[in-house]
């Protein structure tokens, strides 16, 4: 899908949403590294989708003076790949940019985003990886809005095992090639820009609840060379009790010393 008519797409839903509220879309000055959105009125809001990471993130600043003083802060991330996605996809990341600007629940919820990600430092968490799955359980965009707002932070692992695990195997189970390659392109793109946790939900979670070794392997086509030998050996667990390590006891410079005495 052509980028610029996906962005027209976000952008506009979150036009038609904000617009009522008195906010204006202005001119914005896009260039060949990303396409920039803004809109102003009691604080401003950003969207700006980079060429280069293919995300799409959705910003918030102060207003002073009728000008946004430009200490952004992002409020939702997505990823969007103009090759594999369309317009289903980039319908759900403009509603989901809506649904965090509307009312006193997403803006709660969006206020208990503790330890997100620096910008910039090419990790994408678990949150994320829940968001981009609304696009095929779209049952899940209320899921994550009940429990960003119950909990203090994100259960990442938790949401992962008990609401999205259950429907990705069922999902692939009934999947075809051409739709398990498509999936196979987007978990390979946040797996590579993915945290710890977010590794392991794919590789040790969502990867290893496929039943099916063929779905697995056409899954993990869109992987790297060294990020398939991981979710091989990941594989080789599935169904395995894996013990914690036992901690060793620290012995201090004093102890040694008086055994050897």
């Amino acid at each position: 899908m052509d980028i610029n008519n996906a962005f027209e797409i976000i952008t506009s839903k979150f036009e038609n949403t904000v617009s009522s509220k008195g906010y204006t879309r202005e001119t914005a000055v896009s260039g060949e590294e990303e396409l920039i959105a803004l809109f102003v009125g009691e604080i401003a809001y950003s969207i700006v989708y980079t060429f280069s990471n293919k995300r799409v993130v959705l910003r918030s600043c102060a207003v002073e003076n009728g000008e946004p003083d430009n200490e952004w802060k992002n409020l939702a991330t997505w990823l969007f790949d103009p090759e594999t996605d369309g317009t289903r996809e980039a319908e759900s990341i403009g509603e989901d940019f809506c649904e965090t600007v509307k009312g006193p629940k997403q803006k709660a919820a969006a206020q208990k985003q503790k330890k997100r990600k620096k910008e910039g430092d090419g990790n994408v968490d678990p949150l994320f990886l829940a968001n981009r799955m609304v696009t095929y359980f779209p049952e899940l965009r209320d899921e994550i809005a009940y429990e960003m707002a119950h909990y203090e932070e994100f259960r990442g692992v938790t949401f992962a095992e008990e609401k999205i695990v259950p429907r990705f195997a069922e999902m692939i189970k009934k999947a075809d090639d051409k739709k398990i390659e498509k999936i196979s392109a987007g978990l390979a793109a946040i797996y590579n820009a993915g945290d710890l946790d977010t590794k392991g939900i794919i590789t040790y979670d969502m990867l290893n609840a496929v039943e099916s070794d063929d779905k697995f392997i056409k899954l993990i086509a869109s992987f790297s060379d060294n990020d398939k030998k991981v979710t091989k050996a990941a594989r080789k667990l599935r169904g395995k009790e894996i013990k914690p390590e036992k901690p060793q006891k620290s012995r201090s410079y004093k102890t040694d010393t008086l055994n050897k005495m």
